[in-house]
Parts: C-alpha cells; sequence; structure tokens
C-alpha cells in the first residue's frame, strides 16, 4: 500500500511539474513575441503642430497649459515664443531643409579670409570642373579628380596625372557637388547627405567617404586650424622665420615658422581616415565619424553628448556650435588658456601671419598684438569673426566670452532678421531651431537590398531580434529609438578617451546658460527678455557638465537607427573591416582571408570603405575584434590619432553563449533597422 501511495504522489507531483512547465511556456512566449514584435515596429516620427520646449514634445493643448502657467496669455502675440516653446510646422521643417543644404558654414573672414577653403578648391578648379563635365550629368557618390599639375601638400606629393578621390557626391543632372557652392562655401549638406543609387538626395546619411583631409589640407592656411590636434606651435622645431608678436603679458614670443607649421599641420592632417572630421578646438587628436542626422528622440547630441539643453534636446545648441563655437576659427582664443595652455595672442598670431588673405597678415617689421592688428584691419567683429553671431546673454563681452552648456565660446549663430537674402534670417535663434526640426523629421532609408528582403524572408532579422533580447542589448540601445539617451563613462564602456575628455577642461569656467526669448528679434534690442536654459536631469547644476562626463569623460549610447548606413563603428570608426576580408560559412563561423582589410588601416585610411555587415561582425565578435584593434594599433598614424576600436566589451559571440548563426541572425536584425525594421 506504502508503494501505492508513494506512486500516486510522485504522478501528482509529474504531473502537477509538467502543468507548470507547460503554462510556463505558455505565458513566457507571448511576451517575447511581444518584445519581438516591438523591436521591429517602426519608430514614432516627429509630429506636426506640437510644440518642442527645451526637448520636451508637447501637445497644444499643453503647451497652452505651460503658456497660462507662467502667466501669459497664450493669444497674445509671441506668447509660446516668450516661454521658449519652437512650434513644429511643415514651413519650419522646409526652412531648416533649405538652411542645411544651402547656407553657408561659418563667418566668411575665419573660413575664407584666414583659412582660404575657397582658395584651396580653386586650386583644382579645373579639375574640379573637368570632372564634372565628364559625368556628363550622371550621378555620383564620389568626384573623382585627375590632377592637371603636380602638387605638393606638406610632404605629399601627388604627380600630374594622379587620381584623387575627394568623396563628394553629385546628384543627377546636377553641376555641383551637395553641400559645395562655387564660390568656395560649404554647408551642412557636404558631410551629412549622400546620392542614392538613382542620383537622388538621401537626406541625412553621412558621407562616410568625404575626403574631409584633402580638402582642407588644400587651404593656403590649413595651419588655421591647428588647435584641432595636437600639435604646439611653441615647439622649437618649428621655429625659424616666424614673426614675433607680443603676447597678453607683454612678453616677445616669436611663432613658428609659416612653411614648417603647414607643413606640419599638414601632414597630421593627411593621417586622417576619409570620413573624419574634428571641430573641437582642444589641442587633442580625438577625430570622429561623420555622424548621421536621424535625430528624433536621439539626444543628447555628438558622440560624447555635449550638446544636451536647450530647444530640441541639445540639437539646436548643436547647429550651434556648427556656425559657431566650433566652427569660429578666431574666437577660440578666447579660452585658449584653458584649453590649449596657450597664450591667446600667440594663438592670434599663429592663424594669423600666413592668412590667406594677405590684408589680414601681421606686419613686417613690427611687433604687435595680434588681437589689436586684427581690430586694425576688421574694426567690427560684428562683420568679421561675430558674423551672423553675437554674445549669449550671461556669456560676457567679446572678446572675454564665457562658454556654458548651451555654446562652448559664448556666441549664438543668429543672423539679422531683417536681411533680405540671407535664408538663415529670422527671428532669435530660428535657423538652429529650423535646422533641429527639419533633421529630427528624418528617417532611415528602407533598406532593400537583396540581403535584407532575405533575412527578413526566411527569419533571420526576426530571430536577431530575438537575440538582441537575450544579449540585453536594449539594456542601453531600447526601442524604438535604440538609445537610453544616457551618457556613460569611460569606466563602464573601456573606450579610447580622446573625445570623451574634449570638454574637461572647460568645468571650471562655465557660466549658467541663457538665452533670449525666442520672439525677439535680430539685432536684439536692449533690455530684452532673457531666458534660464533648464539643465535639472541633466547636470548637476546650470555650471557642471552633463552627467557621466565627469570625472574623465563619457560617451552617449548612440542610436541604431540607420547603422547600415554609418560603417565603421563606434564614435572612433575604429571598428572597420572591409568587405570581402571575411569568409562567411553558411553556418554563420567565419575565417578572415584578408587581414590587409581589417581595421581604419585597410579601409578609410587608404579610402575603402568599411563593409557594414562585416564591421558589424568586429563590433560583436571578440576574436575579430583582437584582430581588428591589433591593426589599428601597429598604424603608428592610428595610434597617434587616438583612433583604435576598443571599448564597448559587449559581445555576441560563442564566448558568450551564442552560436555563429545566432551572431549572423543579430547582425541581419540591425541592418534591418531602418524606417520599418520588419517590411521591406
Amino acid at each position: 500500500m506504502h508503494w501505492r501511495k508513494r506512486f500516486s504522489l510522485f504522478g501528482l507531483l509529474l504531473v502537477v511539474s509538467l502543468t507548470a512547465v507547460l503554462l510556463s511556456t505558455n505565458l513566457l512566449a507571448p511576451k517575447l513575441t511581444l518584445a519581438t514584435e516591438a523591436l521591429l515596429q517602426p519608430a514614432p516620427t516627429q509630429p506636426l503642430g506640437y510644440y518642442d520646449y527645451f526637448g520636451k514634445l508637447l501637445s497644444p493643448q499643453q503647451a497652452a497649459k505651460l503658456v497660462r502657467q507662467k502667466g501669459i496669455d497664450p493669444a497674445s502675440p509671441g506668447a509660446y515664443e516668450r516661454i521658449g516653446a519652437v512650434q513644429i510646422t511643415q514651413q519650419l521643417i522646409e526652412a531648416g531643409d533649405n538652411i542645411f543644404l544651402n547656407r553657408k558654414v561659418g563667418d566668411t573672414l575665419g573660413i575664407q579670409g584666414v583659412l582660404g577653403f575657397g582658395a584651396g578648391l580653386a586650386r583644382l578648379q579645373p579639375e574640379l570642373i573637368a570632372a564634372i563635365q565628364e559625368l556628363g550629368g550622371r550621378p555620383t557618390t564620389n568626384l573623382r579628380l585627375i590632377l592637371q599639375q603636380d602638387l605638393k601638400l606638406g610632404s605629399h606629393f601627388y604627380p600630374k596625372g594622379s587620381a584623387i578621390d575627394t568623396g563628394l557626391d553629385i546628384l543627377l543632372g546636377a553641376t555641383f557637388p551637395i553641400g559645395l557652392k562655387p564660390d568656395g562655401n560649404f554647408t551642412c549638406a557636404v558631410c551629412h547627405d549622400v546620392t542614392s543609387q538613382f542620383g537622388d538626395r538621401l537626406k541625412g546619411v553621412p558621407n562616410g567617404d568625404l575626403n574631409v583631409r584633402f580638402l582642407i589640407a588644400l587651404a593656403p592656411n590649413s595651419t588655421a586650424g591647428f588647435a584641432r590636434l595636437d600639435l604646439d606651435p611653441l615647439d622649437p622645431k618649428y621655429q625659424g622665420n616666424g614673426k614675433a608678436v607680443i603676447d597678453s603679458r607683454g612678453n616677445l614670443v616669436t611663432l613658428p615658422d609659416p612653411q614648417k607649421f603647414e607643413d606640419a599641420f599638414d601632414d597630421t592632417l593627411l593621417d586622417v581616415p576619409f570620413g573624419h572630421f574634428e571641430s573641437s578646438p582642444d589641442g587633442i587628436n580625438n577625430t570622429t565619424q561623420i555622424p548621421s542626422v536621424f535625430t528624433f528622440k536621439g539626444g543628447p547630441y555628438f558622440f560624447d553628448g555635449q550638446f544636451a539643453i536647450g530647444p530640441f534636446a541639445g540639437l539646436s545648441a548643436t547647429s550651434n556650435g556648427v556656425h559657431s563655437s566650433e566652427g569660429n576659427l578666431l574666437a577660440a582664443a578666447q579660452l585658449s588658456a584653458e584649453t590649449l595652455g596657450l597664450d591667446p595672442e600667440v594663438y592670434l598670431g599663429v592663424v594669423l601671419q600666413n592668412a590667406a588673405d594677405p590684408r589680414l597678415r601681421l606686419p613686417e617689421g613690427v611687433r604687435v598684438k595680434p588681437s589689436e592688428w586684427l581690430r586694425q584691419v576688421a574694426p567690427d567683429p560684428e562683420q568679421a569673426e561675430l558674423e551672423d553671431q553675437f554674445p549669449a546673454p550671461g556669456a560676457g563681452t567679446y572678446p572675454n566670452l564665457r562658454p556654458s552648456l548651451f555654446t562652448y565660446n559664448g556666441a549664438i549663430f543668429s543672423p539679422d532678421s531683417f536681411a533680405q537674402n540671407d535664408i538663415a534670417s529670422g527671428p532669435f535663434l530660428f535657423a538652429n531651431n529650423a535646422m533641429a526640426a527639419f533633421q529630427n523629421s528624418l528617417v532611415p532609408p528602407a533598406n532593400r537590398t537583396q540581403e535584407n528582403i532575405t533575412a527578413l524572408a526566411n527569419g533571420s532579422v526576426r530571430r536577431g531580434a530575438q537575440v538582441f533580447q537575450r544579449a540585453n542589448c536594449a539594456t542601453c540601445h531600447a526601442p524604438p529609438f535604440f538609445t537610453d539617451n544616457k551618457i556613460h563613462p569611460l569606466s563602464e564602456l573601456g573606450t579610447n578617451s580622446a573625445r570623451a575628455r574634449s570638454r574637461l577642461d572647460l568645468k571650471d569656467v562655465l557660466v549658467p546658460p541663457k538665452l533670449y526669448t525666442l520672439n525677439n528679434p535680430v539685432p536684439v534690442p536692449a533690455g530684452a527678455e532673457v531666458l534660464d536654459v533648464p539643465t535639472e536631469g541633466i547636470s548637476d547644476s546650470p555650471t557642471t557638465l552633463p552627467k557621466g562626463f565627469l570625472p574623465d569623460g563619457g560617451y552617449k549610447t548612440l542610436s541604431l537607427r540607420g547603422v547600415y548606413l554609418s560603417a565603421p563603428y563606434l564614435h572612433d570608426g575604429g571598428v572597420a573591416v572591409r568587405a570581402d576580408s571575411l569568409k562567411i560559412q553558411p553556418n554563420g563561423s567565419f575565417t578572415v582571408v584578408d587581414p590587409s582589410g581589417l581595421g581604419l588601416a585597410g579601409t578609410l585610411s587608404v579610402g575603402k570603405p568599411g563593409d557594414s555587415k562585416s564591421s558589424l561582425r568586429a563590433l560583436l565578435d571578440r576574436e575579430l575584434r583582437r584582430q581588428v584593434i591589433a591593426a589599428n594599433q601597429a598604424s603608428p598614424a592610428l595610434k597617434r590619432d587616438n583612433l583604435d576600436g576598443t571599448g564597448h566589451h559587449f559581445y555576441v559571440d560563442r564566448a558568450a553563449g551564442f552560436t555563429p548563426a545566432q551572431q549572423t541572425d543579430l547582425i541581419n536584425f540591425l541592418m534591418a533597422l531602418d524606417d520599418d525594421p520588419g517590411q521591406v
């Protein structure tokens, strides 16, 4: 009898256990399916008619309520603008598109008169014309020039007949490259728009093969950008025929030999990979990839998240940086002592002594303070280096402006409201807000490659979404925008620190960020209303860097939307693998068949693109990443430039418990993250 009782009890336990297993399986399966479905849904888009309020999206009703809470009648003129709210309209987006595509970047004095960008392009005008004529109206993603005469840049010699890949894109039927102007100016689109296979404009896609280094090195005084790289102008090896100037303490300082320093700068610049740029005057070699601008809900902005406050969650501040704080060569002297350890007069002397426009060059035989000389030849800074820019409220007076979390040189780009022929003309901050609204309207174009069609049809993309969940990728790359909108410290990421350190020298000199109310005209009248820009939840105080920056710097979580268009990977582009460098087996395992295609040394450093799927595999597979990092670190130029592909050690490989097939499925899922990941 006892054994019967025991058997009955055992049977009961078995039934209960099996029931529990079945129930748990049936209960968990829908959750997994629902979560997978969420990963494959299109992300929400920026709604028209809503308002941006310092990064918060408000319905018209919510915005009106907020205006009333501020003690203002919503029906009164400029009511929403007075509190800093921007209505998102189709008209605003179209204006932003026009500015982005057609409006020049930077001040004419600095970009043309000092650096000489247009003068550099003019050196190759015959080659440009010939190459465009050769196309006969056909589009291209890489305008190739054939030199009609010898060319020397630094120690680099290009003989007549050499082919130069510029990476400039030309649309079907166009007569000049996207974002480049016949007068030698350039626009945002030169970096952030490309030509599709059909010859039309793909907005917001990074021009990953743009030969930025060559285009800048052509300028006769490219040295004006020396603060963007790690070059000390007072190093004795650059001494020679430099002029002597008086620094801010009255000391006599001999500047570097202009030709020696120009050659040294060009040599360093020409080591930078294609598709990379450097805008921060921090004296650190920390170039980054040109990013995509599918920006909606993707803040904070830039790779380190330094633009995090103000309208559109920091995106307006990003545009301001491009047109002012990052692109202003002369105004950077204000903070050269803090950021470079270089006296402001010495900084200006280096920039001016070989200016492209001879009228701006320091005088011969006379020892001057460069700042005083600048005001002699260009008396009004608002018509010179502050063209279309002026001091932010609370930042002080030029040339002693203090930085804030909104503007890192204390100036704001906002052209005259009454300018007749300027498409950026409007109320205060109009152009920056319009470009932000435009960028937020962009979505990644559909991935209609046969590979993606096949991966969707055979279930690989869906299986990859499940791997994405299992590997906990969504912890940081949370759908639907595939970011957690946070800056993660270096200690967590283990990534090369160079870019992360870019703003640390400003941590003790920031002033509280303020803006004029958005209903003000430009020039802003005396006594204009001023807004305190909210920083709550972003930084510990209005004068501290965003959370995640301190003590050693950090990087933001990048959105994965459109990642198939932005190879190679990480902020430095160091996770790079050339097409056909790997042989992929049917089960997803791979072998390296061409080691020369690993790393930047085998891709963008030599003008060859990184392959998206192969580079993603290097991001996910620790052994392949080890080989890529080794290839980067074997290059003295890449090592000097801090481009190595280290960090983000979150792998989906055998060592992490995943099969090669699952790794492949995850790659296919990532490649599918376009405007509608679950559909072709």
